[in-house]
């Protein structure tokens, strides 16, 4: 087994557990969050403005990691850290804007988010301070820990960390929203200090086991117009990209606060907490793979890099398709466990943003084929016609249906980004044959699922009341659901089957040889 093989089975089991801690923050943190209707609307609203965070590198940090993991690949140790620096300086500076305005918006907050009372003026201005002075902090410091480990494909060495101080995140729910209290301005700075303590942790271990020179990273953060010239063109197209899919992906909550006020973002917030739950789950999917397109773009390996989108999509077309449906049939109960019938608005939403996701098998590879191989055009493409799509249907469907088709435009958009991709990757490997050989098989898992499981969810779980224990149980079931049938669904394919005969060859293997040693 190669060493990426192994990095990517501790990736893999690293984010699984991850995931698990997720979600027990979805049952634990939002019900607590979600008792004033009012406050939550603030608190998402102003979380929502991190977006620009997410994207302050204007395209650079993902063209570095690209030529990084390149250079990285070759055994280039010098051009890796300078390519880090010159993408942490244009970080740095385009921090700066947003830190300011956030410190103004501090005492104006109602510039941004109308019909607040004398309390919600409060939150929010407490908020929007900690945005511009403590944030930006985090960001810098995580992008740092990220950029070096996902370039080494050893993303499951800060996996491990994240967990741990992720529980003590969760635990402090239990101070901070007491019977009586509702300190949430308090609670999202003391999760945004243990984040920067996490990554500091984490910086540690790398120093020890990657013998990284950190001195001389630091020396190369600077403006550098040799590293401009090398990542400027991937840059400004993923720049370009990135404006696209900020506008269609990330702007329905402001949106909302500006045209409807903090009830309707709040409940709008619920189907999108869980959509960016779902956003991290198909993440620690697909993610592990993204640096090795480089890598074998940087080899000028096609062969490999072919064989790779194969196996991608072939294991998780039924993967994505089998979520997508179980998940939108356990909605309704989902919601009402989660955070109370109050907020039954939610459940369409919920249901039409889940349905958006489906088509990752596609857009996900199809992501990092058109960044590792610069194919500009369809990068260009999808940051034109997804938020354009997203525009007129905000246009057209909100003055008829409200947030939900805020919704609708959203998972619209994400149709016409898998139809774009499909075009884009045909070029270089046809999934159509992927996609045939699954067909038959799904659509008769998808008919018996979706006559079975809603019955099955009327008989075992009756209550119709806010209930974490319910959710629990509704979510493990649904759980072993998507797992067995997935599993079935493997076990229909010869291929898929010789996959997890080595798979498990290799496995027992190992497990025989600790024994012996021990």
């Amino acid at each position: 087994m190669s060493v990426y093989s192994k990095n990517y089975i501790k990736i893999y089991l690293w984010r699984f557990i991850s995931i698990l801690s997720g979600f027990l923050s979805l049952l634990i943190v939002i019900p607590y969050l979600s008792d004033n209707i009012e406050f939550y609307g603030i608190y998402a609203f102003c979380i929502s403005l991190t977006l620009y965070l997410s994207y302050a590198d204007i395209g650079f940090l993902n063209a570095g990691q690209k030529y990084a993991a390149e250079a990285y690949a070759k055994g280039n140790r010098k051009e890796e850290i300078e390519i880090l620096g010159f993408t942490g300086a244009i970080l740095l500076l385009m921090i700066v804007p947003f830190s300011i305005g956030m410190i103004y918006f501090s005492f104006n907050p109602d510039v941004l988010i109308k019909d607040l009372s004398n309390e919600g003026q409060e939150i929010a201005g407490n908020i929007f301070l900690i945005l511009g002075l403590v944030l930006p902090i985090q960001i810098i410091v995580q992008r740092l820990v990220q950029s070096i480990l996902i370039i080494r494909i050893k993303d499951y060495i800060s996996l491990r960390v994240d967990v741990i101080f992720n529980l003590i995140k969760i635990s402090s729910v239990f101070y901070f929203f007491r019977v009586g209290k509702y300190m949430i301005a308090e609670y999202y700075l003391f999760i945004t200090i243990i984040t920067i303590i996490s990554s500091i942790v984490i910086l540690m271990i790398i120093k020890k086991t990657e013998d990284y020179n950190f001195l001389e990273l630091l020396k190369s953060i600077k403006l550098s117009k040799k590293q401009y010239l090398i990542t400027k063109k991937l840059a400004y197209s993923s720049l370009f990209l990135t404006i696209g899919w900020v506008i269609y992906y990330e702007l329905d909550l402001i949106l909302i606060g500006r045209w409807f006020g903090p009830e309707d973002v709040a409940v709008y917030a619920i189907g999108f907490t869980f959509l960016n739950f779902l956003r991290t789950l198909w993440n620690s999917v697909f993610s592990p793979f993204a640096q090795r397109f480089n890598h074998f773009v940087g080899l000028n390996s096609d062969k490999d890099l072919k064989e790779l989108i194969e196996k991608i999509i072939d294991y998780t077309l039924p993967l994505c398709v089998i979520i997508t449906l179980v998940l939108v049939l356990a909605s309704n109960k989902i919601t009402i466990y989660w955070v109370g019938a109050f907020y039954k608005n939610s459940i369409i939403i919920m249901k039409i943003l889940i349905l958006g996701t489906g088509f990752a098998f596609i857009t996900r590879p199809a992501s990092f084929y058109f960044t590792a191989k610069t194919k500009y055009i369809f990068i260009y493409l999808m940051a034109i016609i997804l938020p354009l799509t997203f525009f007129i249907g905000l246009v057209t469907l909100t003055p008829i249906y409200g947030i939900v088709g805020i919704s609708i435009s959203k998972s619209l958009a994400m149709f016409l980004g898998f139809v774009i991709s499909m075009i884009g990757i045909f070029q270089f490997y046809n999934p159509l044959k992927i996609i045939k050989k699954w067909f038959v098989n799904l659509l008769i898992l998808c008919v018996l699922i979706s006559f079975a499981f809603p019955l099955i969810l009327d008989v075992f779980f009756i209550s119709k009341e806010k209930s974490t224990i319910n959710l629990v149980m509704l979510m493990l079931f649904s759980g072993v659901i998507i797992i067995a049938s997935y599993a079935l669904m493997l076990l229909t394919k010869k291929q898929q089957r010789d996959d997890l005969k080595v798979i498990w060859a290799k496995f027992t293997k190992k497990r025989n040889i600790t024994f012996k040693n021990d």
